[in-house]
């Protein structure tokens, strides 16, 4: 995901929507200077925090994701995976952020147990 057009995004979302950078910080429990470096496209949020400033920005994430360049072999899966978070409560996406975290925790402990 290019950094600089989702912080373009965001701050054009943010300025339509009548916020200050603060606001949207306080709403979305982020620190004002972590919305800053987004927005001038110096840092890539997490996916949580993609997700929880979308949802404040009411910004639809698969309309985002047409305007975004991926690799022609990622586009397919970043697309579907996308339409997918855009498509779920937020009860769901919790259950499926757990999971996802329980995931890349078992993956960490299968790495190591092969290294070893």
């Amino acid at each position: 995901m290019d950094k600089v057009l989702l912080g373009k995004k965001i701050k054009q979302a943010r300025t339509k929507k009548g916020l200050t950078q603060a606001q949207l910080a306080e709403i979305v429990s982020l620190h004002e200077k972590h919305i800053s470096r987004i927005e001038s496209g110096k840092y890539l949020p997490t996916l949580e925090n993609i997700i929880k400033i979308f949802k404040a920005l009411e910004i639809n994430l698969c309309a985002c994701n047409e305007d975004v360049e991926i690799p022609n072999n990622e586009n397919i899966i970043k697309t579907e995976f996308l339409k997918f978070i855009n498509n779920s409560s937020d009860n769901e996406l919790e259950f499926y952020l757990g999971l996802l975290r329980q995931a890349q925790k078992g993956l960490i402990k299968f790495r190591s147990v092969l290294k070893n």
